[in-house]
């Protein structure tokens, strides 16, 4: 006999700790109440097997295209060119999950028949979750091209805002003024965070219009910097920044001083991010400082 709480309990624990993998593999951040919805979602087709006591009664087809939905509530913002590789290592994750468990209870009904399975089965999902925990992620996110996939957090004038970032090394842009170095958002995602003043400010040196004033309280932290592209020269206004931090590679680092730049523009042509840092500003090691 088969217990349908037990069996519903070990499906909803492996889709939520399979889902937790693939996000920390991505490097993309989630949720808890979002992986238990989506975790939820994928328990209901194994309801629905119970209910119709028929191993066969949800469809093979339904089966690839169910985790489809589970990665939509679980991952927000995620670009579109790595819903596929998600998806992918999702759909491998679950196989392997799938393998090693067959071969796990084989060898318990062979060398162990009277251990009841299920019992221990019920620890499979956090074994695995510790192991996405301590696997070399770095690998995983070189082959899915998200290894400079990160955030930046910024703080300017007590309030906090949180970037998706590409850490790109070939970022040398700095402010000549403080030699700080400059980390690029996008304008539109600083809506409601800086002040409109100081966005419209940054939309005329962008277009290249005469800038508006701006507050008196704003006046010393913001400036322009030039920059040197393929398509030629132009200025971008950037605005002092009190404190930031980093999260590069799965973690979170403090950053030497920077100052951040408003563009005009998206950043990344897919929304795969929202700001271009390098990763050279991060403080990787307990003694690192830049001073500015």
């Amino acid at each position: 006999m088969v217990s349908g709480i037990d069996t519903l309990a070990y499906s909803l624990e492996m889709d939520w700790a399979l889902l937790w993998v693939t996000a920390r593999f991505l490097g993309h951040r989630t949720t808890c109440l979002r992986l238990m919805l989506a975790a939820t979602i994928g328990v209901l087709p194994t309801l629905w097997v119970l209910l119709r006591e028929n191993l066969y009664a949800v469809p093979w087809e339904l089966g690839l295209v169910w985790p489809l939905a589970m990665l939509t509530v679980t991952f927000s913002g995620l670009s579109p060119r790595f819903w596929v590789k998600g998806y992918v290592l999702f759909l491998a994750m679950s196989f392997l999950a799938g393998g090693l468990l067959t071969a796990g209870l084989t060898w318990v009904q062979v060398w162990v028949p009277s251990l009841p399975s299920w019992d221990w089965l019920l620890i499979v999902p956090p074994l695995l979750a510790l192991g996405g925990r301590w696997l070399p992620q770095h690998r995983v996110r070189q082959l899915l091209g998200r290894e400079s996939y990160g955030e930046v957090t910024l703080e300017i004038a007590g309030r906090t805002l949180t970037f998706p970032a590409f850490w790109d090394s070939g970022n040398q842009l700095t402010d000549p003024r403080v030699k700080r170095p400059v980390v690029i958002v996008e304008r539109s995602r600083a809506i409601g965070w800086l002040p409109d003043s100081v966005l419209d400010w940054a939309l005329a040196v962008h277009q290249g219009s005469t800038p508006p004033s701006v507050p008196t309280e704003w006046q010393s932290r913001v400036s322009q910097v030039s920059f040197r592209t393929l398509t030629g020269i132009g200025e971008i206004a950037v605005v002092t920044v009190d404190r930031a931090s980093g999260r590069y590679q799965g973690r979170w680092y403090p950053m030497v001083p920077v100052v951040m730049g408003i563009s005009g523009e998206r950043v990344a042509s897919d929304g795969s991010y929202a700001a271009l840092a390098t990763p050279k500003s991060l403080i990787r090691y307990p003694n690192e400082r830049v001073g500015a």
